[in-house]
């Protein structure tokens, strides 16, 4: 859920609630919203890449395809895990922006996408005929090479997201991801994933603060934001403001002052 949700600190029926909001939110986004007239649904990571080349269709949210650029080829070649993938799993995938661009990054890749929206799962699967779709509850098509995910390390927990994840790898297989938390501790978040690594078979090759990419990415962003904002129903802005981190709000002052824990890390199974 989105972490202003998720940090209130209220008993177990309001946290339900939040719970329930938040899967209701995600259903209408790529139901209802704005949202399921676009490809991606990640804060995205500026500046482009010089290897960066979206795909014809892409170029109005080219810093959201560039997270992914960055997390299944740019930081894993610098962590030293080059990954020629054969196959690929993006866990959250979202309408399926990321496995599109991925598919033009590996292009003998057999691509797999998880996904909790059904409305969304429906929208990858249009956009991507070739590639498996399934509900996070589904049996998967592993082992993969490459396993990524863009945002939802941080709704399912690092340490939950390896011992789901690592499983799945071939021997050698990458797990690369992003993530971010309001007023997060990177110290913290990598001794998190570094006990979390050993027990799941993993190496930690990298970790990097990338918050001043996200922030890039969001200042770039904000006039398309504004516009996509003022096509939802009125009562449904003060909400959607906050989860976009729009300049006004907690979330885009902490942005500002440089308090934000927006995070990237690859993990090598041995």
């Amino acid at each position: 859920m989105p972490d202003f949700l998720r940090s209130h600190r209220k008993g177990p029926l309001a946290r339900l609630g939040y719970h329930l909001l938040d899967l209701v939110s995600y259903e209408c986004a790529y139901l209802l919203g704005p949202a399921r007239n676009e490809l991606f649904f990640n804060s995205g990571y500026l500046p482009l890449a010089a290897d960066f080349a979206p795909p014809p269709g892409m170029e109005a949210e080219a810093h959201a395809a560039m997270m992914y650029h960055f997390v299944a080829r740019t930081h894993p070649a610098e962590a030293g895990a080059a990954p020629m993938p054969r196959r690929i799993l993006d866990v959250g995938c979202g309408p399926g922006g990321g496995l599109l661009y991925m598919q033009g990054l590996y292009p003998r890749a057999r691509l797999c996408g998880t996904e909790r929206a059904a409305a969304a799962r429906r929208l990858a699967r249009r956009s991507l005929p070739g590639a498996r779709i399934l509900s996070p509850r589904a049996a998967l098509p592993g082992p993969f090479d490459l396993v990524t995910g863009v945002g939802t390390p941080t709704y399912i927990g690092l340490p939950s997201f390896l011992e789901l994840f690592a499983p799945q790898l071939t021997p050698g297989g990458v797990i690369s991801l992003s993530g971010g938390y309001r007023r997060g501790d990177h110290q913290r978040l990598r001794r998190q994933l570094e006990g979390a690594a050993g027990p799941a078979g993993l190496r930690l090759l990298s970790y990097r603060d990338i918050a001043p990419a996200t922030f890039a990415a969001l200042q770039a962003d904000i006039p398309r934001r504004e516009a996509t904002l003022q096509r939802l129903p009125r009562p449904l802005r003060t909400y959607a403001r906050r989860w976009a981190d729009l300049p006004g709000t907690p979330e885009y002052e902490e942005y500002r002052q440089g308090l934000r824990c927006d995070f990237a890390a690859v993990l090598q199974k041995i």
